[in-house]
């Protein structure tokens, strides 16, 4: 059995944890680029710059995608599941998925699992079904042995 409660605390702890790291990865990066106004800027200098401040809006994003995946772990029921929806975990041909975000893989009480979230072409195939049930996606055949 799989205790959905601590699933979501260990998915929200990951994910503060990973919006700490992406900020401080920012600030440091944020410090490492700031251009001194007392030094002669040239043209090289102009154009790092630029690139530098590009990085950093990717950083920027990055974290404001973080936390959007935060509030939208926080605002997932985990209660107990009987179709595949938003909070469920499933077992899929001997892997466990759970429908939040789109983290990727992950290790959680000894077991392999990927959040997907419900834009994922996989979640729509699933989306709605109950144990037993079947999808095919990609050529590839989808059996849902468990919910949760």
């Amino acid at each position: 059995m799989i205790n959905k409660l601590e699933l979501k605390k260990f998915l929200i702890e990951h994910e503060s944890h990973t919006i700490e790291n992406t900020e401080e990865r920012l600030l440091e990066f944020v410090q490492g680029t700031m251009l001194n106004r007392n030094d002669v800027i040239d043209n090289d200098d102009q154009s790092h710059h630029r690139q530098e401040e590009r990085l950093r809006k990717q950083l920027d994003v990055q974290v404001h995608d973080h936390h959007h995946h935060l509030e939208e772990i926080e605002a997932l029921n985990f209660n107990p599941s009987e179709v595949v929806e938003p909070g469920a975990v499933i077992k899929v041909n001997d892997r466990y998925m759970v429908v939040a975000t789109a983290d990727g893989n992950f290790k959680f009480d000894g077991k392999d699992f990927i959040s997907i979230s419900t834009k994922a072409p996989i979640y729509q195939c699933m989306m709605g079904k109950k144990k037993g049930d079947m999808c095919s996606f990609n050529n590839n055949n989808f059996k849902i042995e468990e919910i949760y």
